[in-house]
């Protein structure tokens, strides 16, 4: 039993380096310049497809250099969700 645990702390531990090598790659690719576009979208209506959201209409309500916050506009009623920079394939403006 104990050798699960070890391997689930192992799985966190690449987690953590994974997301750790990723911002390293966005700030040396330009990950900054894309928060940046995207703040200037503040307030803006779009459409977002990446991970968990697809075609659904948002709104981008703020953003900094990891993080986007969004209001989705579903059916019934709309969510604020918070996704990652790299989590988001693409954003076409409504």
């Amino acid at each position: 039993m104990s050798s699960v645990f070890k391997d689930m702390d192992q799985d966190d531990r690449l987690d953590a380096l994974e997301r750790k090598v990723k911002k390293l790659e966005r700030n040396v690719n330009g990950g900054s310049k894309m928060s940046g576009i995207i703040k200037e979208l503040i307030g803006r209506e779009c459409t977002i497809d990446g991970d968990g959201i697809y075609g659904h209409s948002c709104t981008i309500l703020d953003a900094d250099d990891e993080w986007v916050k969004l209001i989705v506009h579903e059916k019934k009623s709309d969510s604020t969700m918070i996704v990652r920079l790299d989590n988001i394939d693409s954003i076409t403006l409504d």
